[in-house]
């Protein structure tokens, strides 16, 4: 079975296609929340929640958690 993600992108395997998109999101995630962090950090908190969308316990856990953070175990 062939799996087309992208235009020119195909990949024989789906079960690689998930694994990969599952990457891709942690990568955009982590990438979303250091944003974020900085975010709060430079215009306050309750800025960044309100520009992210986020509320402030969310925002409050990001910036608290910022350096106990481990790496996601890959795939």
């Amino acid at each position: 079975m062939t799996m087309t993600t992208n235009p020119g992108d195909t990949t024989a395997d789906p079960i690689e296609a998930v694994h990969e998109a599952i990457r891709s999101y942690r990568r955009s995630r982590q990438q979303r929340d250091e944003a974020i962090i900085a975010a709060a950090i430079t215009v306050g908190r309750q800025t960044a929640a309100e520009a992210s969308g986020l509320s402030m316990s969310r925002i409050n856990q990001l910036v608290n958690n910022r350096g106990r953070r481990t790496t996601e175990p890959t795939l």
